[in-house]
């Protein structure tokens, strides 16, 4: 039986608020208890820590704040634990380019079977792709991969000769898992520092993480949180992780499994778009959260730009890939020509290019009388170079008309 408990809540805000309700539950008698919170990716752990601190779920520590709260992924905590044994043996984290370069080595030296497309790029892409599959299976695994066919053992060969290869000074991120997991039963001093660990929305998880996670409920609470639908094909991926924890779901565990409730032929593509924000805007009448509802597509084009134009027409501020890059947009456009001005040695075409580009106001909160400006920069003869704009303090020395309606601030058209 597995050491590490399991809860299985449906995703979104209940999964949240389960996470929450554990972590006020461990420091229920010490606020500064400390937590760990293993997360499927960084992005994952700054979202739940915004939404824990905003105190919108309920107080995780009986006050203000997430103190004592550590977000971290399964390959952060590893380096945790595992780096600094594998940094003392004088290793490194391998990169892409080092197995690459280990991975061409073993083609020119024995190509096997490859020898016919040892020199073309896809080999070698396609080699160092199985390089990090392979990365997780242990020898017997290799092992039986390996009597499959004939292409399979010469893949699993070039896998085992690149891996002695970078073994000596590299390590990769199976090394890593392993390398915590040994610290672990030497007792770790950072253990005190973790405090419970809580698994929150397990992904998949390779063999080597499986294990880590096994091994630290040895030495410390471990609680495991997994999002379910109630769809066994899109729990597949869910329950296959759990059992590499020696866990097992609930047979029933009370999730109704969402369905299509309502399908609406359209003419064209248009119609669809304008049909999906009509149906949004329904919902919102009905009391659903802008927040709480997504509009799905197949195909960036043309849905992309469409669903765009009809949230913007319906005044529905929303939120995802930019349908129009940066660089297209006026603000951008401005924002790349003032960057651009030094390079273009202040030149006077430039800077007025850059003023009348877009509406720029003057410090009254009135739009600058560029037509004016121009005219008056124009007859001081200024050409290129910042040198030559002349500053207020220093705009006597121009001839006296100029000078005086720039010194005045006249910019008037007359």
């Amino acid at each position: 039986m597995s050491p590490i408990t399991l809860s299985t809540v449906a995703y979104g805000r209940p999964a949240t608020e389960l996470l929450g309700a554990r972590i006020a539950a461990v420091k229920a008698d010490d606020a500064l208890a400390p937590v760990t919170v293993v997360v499927p990716t960084n992005d994952v752990g700054v979202c739940v820590r915004r939404l824990l601190a905003s105190g919108e779920l309920g107080s995780v520590t009986g006050g203000a704040g997430v103190a004592g709260l550590a977000m971290v992924t399964v390959s952060r905590l590893a380096e945790l634990l595992g780096a600094p044994g594998l940094a003392a043996s004088h290793r490194r984290p391998v990169s892409t380019p080092v197995v690459a370069a280990a991975v061409r080595r073993v083609l020119t030296e024995r190509p096997g079977v490859f020898a016919p497309v040892a020199d073309h790029p896809a080999t070698e892409q396609a080699l160092v792709g199985a390089y990090r599959e392979l990365s997780e299976l242990g020898q017997a695994t290799l092992d039986r991969l390996a009597a499959q066919s004939e292409r399979a053992g010469e893949v699993v060969r070039v896998r085992r000769e690149a891996r002695a290869l970078l073994e000596p000074d590299w390590y990769e991120e199976a090394d890593l898992m392993r390398a915590a997991a040994a610290t672990l039963a030497q007792g770790a001093a950072v253990l005190g520092d973790l405090g419970t660990v809580i698994v929150y929305l397990p992904q998949a998880l390779s063999v080597p993480a499986a294990d880590l996670l096994t091994a630290l409920a040895e030495h410390t609470p471990v609680e495991v949180i997994a999002g379910r639908t109630g769809v066994d094909d899109a729990d597949a991926d869910i329950d296959h992780t759990l059992g590499r924890l020696g866990l097992t779901p609930p047979g029933d565990d009370g999730l109704a499994a969402p369905a299509g409730t309502h399908v609406e032929s359209v003419t064209d593509a248009e119609e669809e778009a304008r049909s999906a924000v009509s149906h949004v805007l329904q919902a919102a009448r009905q009391g659903v959260a802008l927040e709480r509802m997504a509009i799905l597509y197949p195909a960036t084009v043309p849905y992309a730009r469409l669903v765009a134009e009809q949230l913007d027409a319906a005044g529905i501020a929303s939120n995802g890939r930019a349908v129009k890059p940066l660089t297209e947009r006026l603000a951008g456009r401005w924002l790349l020509d003032l960057l651009a001005l030094a390079d273009r040695r202040y030149a006077r075409p430039a800077v007025m290019g850059l003023l009348t580009g877009a509406p720029v106001l003057g410090a009254d909160g009135h739009p600058i009388p560029a037509s004016a400006w121009e005219r008056i920069s124009r007859e001081a003869g200024i050409v290129v170079d910042r040198r030559q704009w002349p500053e207020p303090a220093t705009a006597t020395r121009r001839p006296r008309p100029i000078a005086s309606r720039l010194s005045r601030g006249d910019c008037s058209t007359g």
